[in-house]
């Protein structure tokens, strides 16, 4: 049985819906049946009504990794609301992040010829008309530019997946709006460390009118956007109209720690319920429901072999952002070298009998009691740059690579090296002054520590090169060097940075000739 309190006597605000179900049988009945038990699918959408489906496309990932939405469950949900609605236009629109990759995912993954069918108009939020959206007490920004079809349709379903993420903790209902805004706006957020802000934001200027969760494979541990390694298989389906609720739903779901920030900053904007007091849930109990997910905390400490260890003493989502997100650049258990306890949020510890000699506890809600056990670095949220240099100044991290990049860089002038950006210790050490970080900007990681950033760049990068045309001219490969090694020598790195300084030479004089593919 679940374990939700009785209601309470005074209904400060209306209450919330969401059912939960397994997977198991036909998609259309299991989701007629959702909505029948919230309603009936009638009650949300009307006849003539415009609808748009958003399905999770992030990076343009295959569905059977648990990543992104199967184009069959769009299709379930397209023909009940035909069926039983009396509907009028359809659309269906994403952007993957990755330039017209968009229009390459709905291909790959049968979402043309899916809409084909249904008389669903297809669009790429990347290409789409757009208009600004002003956001009143905005978080982060006071003006959102949305695709115009977001804003016309009368209503809006979005239909991700059921993940976890290393940054803002779990993404589902309200996370999947982060495809509505343009990529550029995106790559901000994250840089200002305002992802939760921006959804808040975003939320505020076109809130999802209903939410259908497919958790019947999700994804576990870092998870988020970046890495499509760790599917779960959870066979669960969450829906209902409001967004926040479905969330809340879904951390308990999949038993990750419910204190994230976005969630209540919606809630407390009108956005929805995120306290399960005003919650009713339909078909399974929570408790039955309930499968659990490997944490991104839980996936550091299998990848560090156990070096790491990360304890959440019940925090909110700001400092185990920070505790957490930073460690997923320590991707290989060579890239820690010593043993350290990370402690974070306001709760009571059972401190281990074999509590590692380094310790760092993390935030100003830290039990004083506790904070003399180790290294203390306050704030709400604590500073990155503090974090690491705990981490630095305690030898957890390995500094090989960088020790050799630094004597590299002492033979080279700023200027000789100003096309390139150097990574290691997972971490960029040099960016030069024409350096963008754009995918056709010049890279060079150093250690083995890098190659899975260096994949990953080479990744984006051809996502770049098929979007302006020039695919067939040169690959991404060609602007990347990756030195392996532990401890590489300054004559591996001298020999690497010559030849990418022969390939911007290269690359230079090939640009008058990058007539894109198909423009004659």
């Amino acid at each position: 049985m679940s374990k939700l309190k009785p209601e309470p006597l005074l209904t400060i605000k209306p209450f919330s819906d969401v059912y939960i179900s397994t997977g198991n049988g036909k998609l259309k009945p299991v989701l007629k049946k959702g909505f029948d038990a919230l309603g009936g699918i009638q009650k949300f959408v009307k006849p003539g009504q415009s609808v748009l489906l958003k399905p999770n496309l992030t990076a343009g990932a295959d569905p059977s990794t648990g990543g992104t939405t199967d184009a069959r469950f769009c299709e379930a949900v397209a023909e009940l609301i035909i069926e039983h609605c009396s509907p009028g236009q359809l659309y269906l629109g994403e952007n993957t992040g990755s330039g017209n990759m968009t229009m390459n995912a709905y291909k790959q993954f049968g979402y043309v010829e899916m809409c084909k069918r249904h008389g669903i108009e297809l669009v790429d939020f990347t290409n789409a008309e757009r208009v600004d959206v002003e956001v009143p007490g905005a978080l982060y920004a006071d003006v959102i530019s949305m695709p115009k079809v977001i804003m016309d349709v009368d209503v809006f379903i979005t239909l991700p997946i059921l993940k976890n993420h290393d940054t803002v903790c779990i993404t589902a209902a309200v996370k999947n709006s982060f495809g509505l805004v343009e990529q550029e706006t995106r790559t901000q957020a994250h840089r200002d460390d305002a992802i939760e802000q921006y959804l808040v934001d975003i939320g505020c200027a076109r809130s999802p009118d209903f939410s259908i969760v497919d958790g019947r494979i999700g994804m576990e541990g870092v998870a988020g956007g970046a890495y499509f390694d760790r599917p779960r298989f959870a066979n669960r389906i969450i829906m209902g109209a409001d967004p926040v609720a479905v969330d809340v739903v879904c951390t308990h779901v999949m038993e990750q720690n419910p204190r994230v920030r976005y969630l209540q900053w919606a809630d407390e904007r009108g956005l929805g319920n995120c306290n399960l007091d005003y919650i009713n849930i339909h078909g399974m109990p929570l408790e039955e429901a309930k499968v659990a997910f490997m944490s991104p905390a839980g996936q550091f400490e299998e990848q560090s072999s156990g070096k790491l260890r990360l304890h959440d003493l019940g925090s909110c989502s700001r400092c185990r952002a920070v505790a957490q997100g930073t460690l997923h650049r320590f991707h290989t258990p060579e890239s820690i070298i010593g043993r350290v306890d990370i402690v974070y949020g306001s709760g009571e510890w059972d401190v281990p009998d074999d509590l590692y000699e380094n310790c760092i506890l993390v935030g100003n809600c830290i039990n004083k009691k506790y904070r003399a056990m180790g290294t203390w670095i306050p704030g709400c949220p604590m500073s990155r740059d503090d974090y690491f240099k705990a981490l630095n100044d305690m030898d957890i991290v390995c500094s090989k690579c960088e020790q050799a990049v630094n004597r590299f860089m002492a033979n080279h002038t700023p200027e000789e090296l100003s096309f390139v950006r150097i990574l290691s210790s997972n971490k960029t050490v040099f960016q030069g002054a024409f350096n963008r970080s754009q995918s056709t900007d010049f890279l060079l990681a150093v250690g083995d520590c890098q190659q899975r950033y260096a994949g990953y760049h080479i990744r984006r990068g051809r996502d770049e090169l098929i979007q302006r045309g020039i695919a067939d001219k040169v690959d991404a490969g060609f602007f990347v060097m990756q030195i392996p090694g532990h401890e590489p020598t300054v004559e591996a790195l001298e020999e690497a940075f010559a030849e990418l300084k022969k390939r911007e030479t290269q690359w230079k004089n090939m640009q008058p000739t990058l007539t894109p593919k198909g423009n004659g």
